[in-house]
């Protein structure tokens, strides 16, 4: 899964919009959420979604290179599923 993350937050792929990239992740995000749902596994969510936020925020700076705003928090940005919560 991360490699995944990690071809979906490459930097040559800051031409397309942020909604999109957010819903793919997601999307991926879910379905390996729920492929793994059964058995104890909080603390690979609990690394696989800091990994994701480091990665979406690392694609974010690239693609706003030079613009100077503010520091906000990721999940104002976009709004990231995080796999600590239940895929229900």
């Amino acid at each position: 899964m991360v490699e995944k993350v990690h071809a979906l937050t490459d930097r040559a792929r800051t031409w397309q919009e942020t909604t999109k990239l957010v819903g793919e992740l997601n999307r991926a995000l879910a379905g390996w959420a729920n492929y793994f749902s059964a058995g104890s596994s909080s603390q690979a969510y609990r690394a696989l979604d800091n990994y994701t936020a480091v990665r979406l925020r690392r694609w974010l700076r690239s693609k706003h290179k030079g613009q100077a705003t503010p520091r906000r928090d990721v999940s104002t940005l976009a709004p990231l599923r995080a796999l600590r919560g239940s895929y229900v």
